[in-house]
Protein backbone atom coordinates (compact mmCIF):
# COMPACT_ATOMS: atom_id res chain seq x y z
CA UNK A 1 0.00 0.00 0.00
CA UNK A 2 1.36 3.43 -0.90
CA UNK A 3 2.56 5.57 1.98
CA UNK A 4 0.49 8.60 2.92
CA UNK A 5 1.83 11.96 1.80
CA UNK A 6 2.19 13.08 5.44
CA UNK A 7 4.40 10.10 6.28
CA UNK A 8 6.51 10.55 3.17
CA UNK A 9 6.93 14.24 4.04
CA UNK A 10 8.50 13.37 7.40
CA UNK A 11 12.11 14.61 7.48
CA UNK A 12 14.86 12.12 6.74
CA UNK A 13 18.13 12.15 8.66
CA UNK A 14 21.20 10.20 7.54
CA UNK A 15 24.08 9.38 9.85
CA UNK A 16 27.22 8.63 7.87
CA UNK A 17 30.91 9.15 7.26
CA UNK A 18 32.38 11.15 4.38
CA UNK A 19 34.70 8.31 3.26
CA UNK A 20 32.19 5.48 3.67
CA UNK A 21 31.06 3.93 0.40
CA UNK A 22 28.10 2.49 2.30
CA UNK A 23 27.09 6.02 3.27
CA UNK A 24 27.57 7.10 -0.35
CA UNK A 25 25.10 4.42 -1.45
CA UNK A 26 22.33 5.98 0.61
CA UNK A 27 23.26 9.55 -0.32
CA UNK A 28 23.22 8.64 -4.02
CA UNK A 29 19.89 6.81 -3.77
CA UNK A 30 18.30 9.77 -1.99
CA UNK A 31 19.56 12.11 -4.71
CA UNK A 32 18.40 9.82 -7.52
CA UNK A 33 14.95 9.68 -5.96
CA UNK A 34 14.89 13.45 -5.36
CA UNK A 35 14.39 13.12 -1.60
CA UNK A 36 15.58 15.83 0.77
CA UNK A 37 17.50 14.76 3.86
CA UNK A 38 19.58 16.10 6.73
CA UNK A 39 23.08 14.68 6.98
CA UNK A 40 24.99 14.04 10.21
CA UNK A 41 28.73 13.38 9.84
CA UNK A 42 29.98 10.80 12.35
CA UNK A 43 33.49 10.50 13.75
CA UNK A 44 34.01 6.74 13.50
CA UNK A 45 36.72 6.94 16.13
CA UNK A 46 34.34 8.60 18.57
CA UNK A 47 30.81 7.61 17.58
CA UNK A 48 27.95 9.71 18.89
CA UNK A 49 25.50 8.47 21.49
CA UNK A 50 22.73 9.10 18.98
CA UNK A 51 24.31 6.78 16.40
CA UNK A 52 24.89 4.06 19.00
CA UNK A 53 21.28 4.38 20.15
CA UNK A 54 19.97 4.09 16.60
CA UNK A 55 22.23 1.15 15.67
CA UNK A 56 23.00 -0.77 18.88
CA UNK A 57 23.63 -4.04 17.00
CA UNK A 58 26.50 -3.09 14.65
CA UNK A 59 27.23 0.46 15.89
CA UNK A 60 28.12 1.51 12.34
CA UNK A 61 27.08 3.90 9.61
CA UNK A 62 24.97 4.43 7.65
CA UNK A 63 21.76 4.80 9.62
CA UNK A 64 18.65 6.42 8.16
CA UNK A 65 16.09 7.90 10.54
CA UNK A 66 12.59 8.46 9.15
CA UNK A 67 9.82 9.68 11.40
CA UNK A 68 11.83 8.83 14.51
CA UNK A 69 12.41 5.24 13.38
CA UNK A 70 15.93 4.11 12.53
CA UNK A 71 17.15 1.73 9.84
CA UNK A 72 20.77 0.49 9.58
CA UNK A 73 22.54 -1.34 6.73
CA UNK A 74 22.84 0.36 3.36
CA UNK A 75 21.17 -2.25 1.13
CA UNK A 76 18.22 -2.52 3.50
CA UNK A 77 17.91 1.26 3.50
CA UNK A 78 17.96 1.37 -0.32
CA UNK A 79 15.16 -1.18 -0.55
CA UNK A 80 13.17 0.72 2.08
CA UNK A 81 13.45 3.91 0.04
CA UNK A 82 12.00 2.08 -2.94
CA UNK A 83 9.15 0.67 -0.85
CA UNK A 84 8.39 3.96 0.91
CA UNK A 85 8.59 6.13 -2.22
CA UNK A 86 7.37 3.91 -5.09
CA UNK A 87 6.29 6.95 -7.09
CA UNK A 88 9.86 8.27 -7.39
CA UNK A 89 12.72 6.91 -9.48
CA UNK A 90 12.71 3.11 -8.86
CA UNK A 91 15.93 1.38 -7.89
CA UNK A 92 14.63 -2.17 -8.24
CA UNK A 93 13.09 -3.57 -11.43
CA UNK A 94 9.39 -4.43 -11.61
CA UNK A 95 9.94 -8.10 -12.50
CA UNK A 96 10.18 -10.34 -9.42
CA UNK A 97 13.01 -12.49 -10.83
CA UNK A 98 15.04 -9.43 -11.86
CA UNK A 99 14.55 -7.98 -8.38
CA UNK A 100 15.84 -11.19 -6.79
CA UNK A 101 18.79 -11.24 -9.20
CA UNK A 102 19.76 -7.69 -8.28
CA UNK A 103 19.66 -8.61 -4.60
CA UNK A 104 21.83 -11.68 -5.26
CA UNK A 105 24.56 -9.65 -6.96
CA UNK A 106 24.36 -7.00 -4.23
CA UNK A 107 25.15 -9.75 -1.76
CA UNK A 108 28.01 -10.87 -4.01
CA UNK A 109 29.43 -7.33 -3.95
CA UNK A 110 29.41 -7.19 -0.16
CA UNK A 111 30.30 -10.83 0.51
CA UNK A 112 32.93 -11.47 -2.17
CA UNK A 113 34.21 -8.46 -4.11
CA UNK A 114 34.38 -5.90 -1.30
CA UNK A 115 36.32 -8.11 1.15
CA UNK A 116 38.75 -9.14 -1.63
CA UNK A 117 39.49 -5.50 -2.45
CA UNK A 118 39.91 -4.77 1.26
CA UNK A 119 42.38 -7.65 1.55
CA UNK A 120 44.47 -6.26 -1.32
CA UNK A 121 44.63 -2.93 0.44
CA UNK A 122 45.52 -4.34 3.86
CA UNK A 123 48.22 -6.83 2.85
CA UNK A 124 51.55 -7.22 1.09
CA UNK A 125 53.57 -9.96 -0.58
CA UNK A 126 52.01 -13.34 -1.27
CA UNK A 127 48.86 -12.52 0.70
CA UNK A 128 48.31 -9.48 -1.48
CA UNK A 129 48.96 -11.45 -4.69
CA UNK A 130 46.32 -13.98 -3.63
CA UNK A 131 43.87 -11.17 -2.86
CA UNK A 132 44.48 -9.58 -6.29
CA UNK A 133 43.69 -12.91 -7.95
CA UNK A 134 40.47 -13.08 -5.96
CA UNK A 135 39.48 -9.57 -7.06
CA UNK A 136 40.12 -10.47 -10.70
CA UNK A 137 38.12 -13.69 -10.38
CA UNK A 138 35.19 -11.71 -8.96
CA UNK A 139 35.43 -9.05 -11.67
CA UNK A 140 35.53 -11.80 -14.29
CA UNK A 141 32.18 -13.07 -13.00
CA UNK A 142 30.65 -9.61 -13.38
CA UNK A 143 32.22 -9.22 -16.81
CA UNK A 144 30.64 -12.50 -17.91
CA UNK A 145 27.23 -11.37 -16.68
CA UNK A 146 27.57 -8.13 -18.62
CA UNK A 147 28.73 -9.94 -21.75
CA UNK A 148 26.64 -13.11 -21.81
CA UNK A 149 24.38 -13.16 -18.76
CA UNK A 150 21.35 -11.44 -17.34
CA UNK A 151 22.78 -7.94 -17.90
CA UNK A 152 23.87 -8.48 -21.50
CA UNK A 153 23.50 -5.44 -23.76
CA UNK A 154 22.73 -3.05 -20.91
CA UNK A 155 24.44 0.26 -20.30
CA UNK A 156 23.89 -0.17 -16.57
CA UNK A 157 23.03 -3.21 -14.48
CA UNK A 158 19.62 -1.59 -14.00
CA UNK A 159 19.12 -1.06 -17.74
CA UNK A 160 19.10 2.37 -19.36
CA UNK A 161 19.29 3.96 -15.89
CA UNK A 162 21.17 2.98 -12.76
CA UNK A 163 19.41 0.69 -10.32
CA UNK A 164 20.05 -0.92 -6.96
CA UNK A 165 23.01 -3.01 -8.12
CA UNK A 166 24.63 -0.06 -9.87
CA UNK A 167 24.43 1.97 -6.67
CA UNK A 168 25.85 -0.86 -4.56
CA UNK A 169 28.68 -1.75 -6.94
CA UNK A 170 29.42 1.77 -8.11
CA UNK A 171 29.77 3.33 -4.67
CA UNK A 172 32.56 0.89 -3.91
CA UNK A 173 34.19 0.55 -7.31
CA UNK A 174 35.74 4.02 -7.29
CA UNK A 175 37.92 2.72 -4.44
CA UNK A 176 39.48 0.35 -6.98
CA UNK A 177 41.21 3.27 -8.70
CA UNK A 178 42.19 4.81 -5.36
CA UNK A 179 43.70 1.54 -4.17
CA UNK A 180 45.53 1.14 -7.48
CA UNK A 181 47.20 4.49 -6.92
CA UNK A 182 48.12 3.71 -3.31
CA UNK A 183 49.32 0.12 -3.83
CA UNK A 184 50.67 0.42 -7.39
CA UNK A 185 48.62 -2.61 -8.43
CA UNK A 186 46.28 -2.60 -11.43
CA UNK A 187 42.93 -4.04 -10.41
CA UNK A 188 40.63 -3.01 -13.28
CA UNK A 189 42.20 -3.47 -16.71
CA UNK A 190 40.14 -2.13 -19.63
CA UNK A 191 41.41 -4.93 -21.85
CA UNK A 192 40.62 -7.71 -19.38
CA UNK A 193 37.27 -6.27 -18.23
CA UNK A 194 36.06 -3.98 -21.05
CA UNK A 195 32.35 -4.07 -20.17
CA UNK A 196 32.88 -3.54 -16.46
CA UNK A 197 35.34 -0.75 -17.25
CA UNK A 198 32.85 0.96 -19.59
CA UNK A 199 30.05 0.58 -17.04
CA UNK A 200 32.18 2.19 -14.32
CA UNK A 201 33.10 5.16 -16.55
CA UNK A 202 29.41 5.74 -17.39
CA UNK A 203 28.45 5.45 -13.73
CA UNK A 204 31.10 7.91 -12.58
CA UNK A 205 29.99 10.42 -15.23
CA UNK A 206 26.50 10.82 -13.73
CA UNK A 207 25.85 14.19 -12.10
CA UNK A 208 24.36 12.58 -8.98
CA UNK A 209 27.46 10.42 -8.59
CA UNK A 210 29.78 13.40 -9.00
CA UNK A 211 27.80 15.21 -6.30
CA UNK A 212 28.16 12.23 -3.95
CA UNK A 213 31.72 10.91 -4.25
CA UNK A 214 34.40 12.98 -2.46
CA UNK A 215 37.32 14.53 -4.35
CA UNK A 216 39.96 12.00 -5.42
CA UNK A 217 42.78 13.89 -3.68
CA UNK A 218 40.94 13.69 -0.38
CA UNK A 219 40.25 9.98 -0.85
CA UNK A 220 43.91 9.34 -1.73
CA UNK A 221 45.17 11.11 1.39
CA UNK A 222 42.74 9.14 3.51
CA UNK A 223 43.63 5.82 1.85
CA UNK A 224 47.38 6.34 2.23
CA UNK A 225 47.01 7.01 5.93
CA UNK A 226 44.67 4.06 6.39
CA UNK A 227 46.98 1.64 4.58
CA UNK A 228 49.93 2.78 6.66
CA UNK A 229 47.91 2.16 9.83
CA UNK A 230 46.66 -1.26 8.70
CA UNK A 231 50.07 -2.50 7.63
CA UNK A 232 51.45 -1.32 10.96
CA UNK A 233 48.75 -3.25 12.81
CA UNK A 234 49.37 -6.33 10.66
CA UNK A 235 53.11 -6.15 11.33
CA UNK A 236 52.60 -5.79 15.06
CA UNK A 237 50.19 -8.72 15.07
CA UNK A 238 52.56 -10.91 13.08
CA UNK A 239 55.40 -10.19 15.49
CA UNK A 240 53.26 -11.26 18.45
CA UNK A 241 51.58 -14.23 16.75
CA UNK A 242 52.61 -17.89 17.34
CA UNK A 243 54.66 -19.56 14.63
CA UNK A 244 52.12 -22.33 13.99
CA UNK A 245 51.70 -22.91 10.25
CA UNK A 246 47.90 -22.66 10.44
CA UNK A 247 47.84 -19.36 12.36
CA UNK A 248 45.40 -16.88 10.73
CA UNK A 249 46.82 -13.87 8.92
CA UNK A 250 46.51 -10.63 10.84
CA UNK A 251 45.59 -8.64 7.73
CA UNK A 252 42.18 -10.31 7.53
CA UNK A 253 40.69 -8.64 10.61
CA UNK A 254 41.49 -5.03 9.64
CA UNK A 255 40.34 -5.73 6.09
CA UNK A 256 36.99 -6.95 7.41
CA UNK A 257 36.58 -3.71 9.37
CA UNK A 258 37.32 -1.71 6.22
CA UNK A 259 34.65 -3.58 4.32
CA UNK A 260 32.05 -2.79 6.96
CA UNK A 261 32.80 0.86 7.72
CA UNK A 262 34.09 1.95 4.32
Amino acid sequence: MEKSSSENATPLKLFGSWASSYTHRVQLALRLKGLEFDYVEEDLGNKSDELLRHNPVHKKVPVLVHGGRALPESVIILQYLDDAWPETRPLLPADAFDRALARFWCHFADDKLGPAVGAVFASTGEDQEAAVRQVHENLALLETELRDGAFRGRRFFGGDEVGLLDVVLGCGSYWLAVFEDVTGLRLVDADAFPRFHAWLRDFEALDEVRDTIPAVDRLLDYARGLRHMLLGLAGAGAAAAPSAPDAPTTAAAPAADIAVDI
